[in-house]
């Protein structure tokens, strides 16, 4: 078992994705009534980091999301490999945002604990129209969503580098929001510090993108041999803050 680990440990170290960045949003931003008590839509950070194959991306809220049973947490990304669309119907999504600028990529999402867990699906805009690359659903492996942390408010999310056609060196802009169902509009935008709509029935407003450089950085052999050295390890996290 010790050997395993340490072999696990061994590939993990040799592709270690070194980055690792945080944005932060405003608490309390969200429009009264029609969010009063919705802490779980109250967006307070976003980290990603990568590895040599996927982006990682954590949706943090104000929320339980166990407790609320529902919750819709949709990522736009911008590769920039085409002009993109600003569209409200994403892949069928259909949701009431203005993201100000076109989007290549959609990330939809939802943490409906109560029957199926969290899920996702990835779809892509190839320059004239939407398609589905992947869902949790048919288990393709390009998208994942994990539940584990949803009872202290947190979804996260898994894609595939070569999906999003992205690789080393690579930056991309994006914004999070939160929503509810059908044509809900964005409650909580990472990209605004102020209210993004005024309600479930009015668009919503992106502010300024975010953008994220993907960088995959092999350790050094000297390190990695240190690192093996020490028995026991389960598992290491390289991590760069900006």
């Amino acid at each position: 078992m010790k050997n395993q680990t340490l072999s696990l440990l061994a590939i993990s170290l040799m592709t270690c994705g070194a980055s690792a960045d945080f944005y932060y949003d405003a608490t309390g931003d969200l429009a009264s009534p029609d969010f009063d008590g919705e802490a779980h839509l109250d967006i307070s950070s976003v980290e990603i980091t990568n590895d040599a194959n996927f982006l990682y991306i954590s949706i943090n809220t104000q929320g339980d999301l166990d407790a609320v049973n529902w919750g819709k947490f949709v990522v736009g990304i911008d590769t920039g490999r085409n002009a993109g669309d600003n569209s409200t119907d994403p892949g069928s999504w259909n949701r009431n945002v203005d993201w100000g600028r076109g989007i290549t990529d959609f990330i939809g999402s939802w943490t409906d604990d109560g029957g199926s867990g969290a899920g996702a699906e990835l779809r892509s805009f190839n320059g004239a129209s939407w398609g589905l690359t992947d869902a949790t659903s048919l288990g393709g492996g390009d998208v994942t969503a994990d539940d584990s942390a949803h009872a202290s408010g947190t979804q996260i999310l898994a894609v595939s580098l070569s999906a999003l056609g992205l690789s080393d060196g690579d930056t991309f802009d994006f914004d999070v929001f939160s929503s509810g169902g059908g044509a809900d509009p964005g409650v909580d935008h990472l990209s605004r510090l102020d209210q993004a709509t005024s309600g479930w029935g009015t668009t919503s407003v992106a502010g300024q993108f975010m953008n994220y450089t993907v960088s995959i950085v092999p350790l050094p052999s000297a390190a990695f041999a240190g690192f093996i050295g020490l028995a026991g390890i389960a598992g290491v996290r390289c991590i760069k803050r900006r």
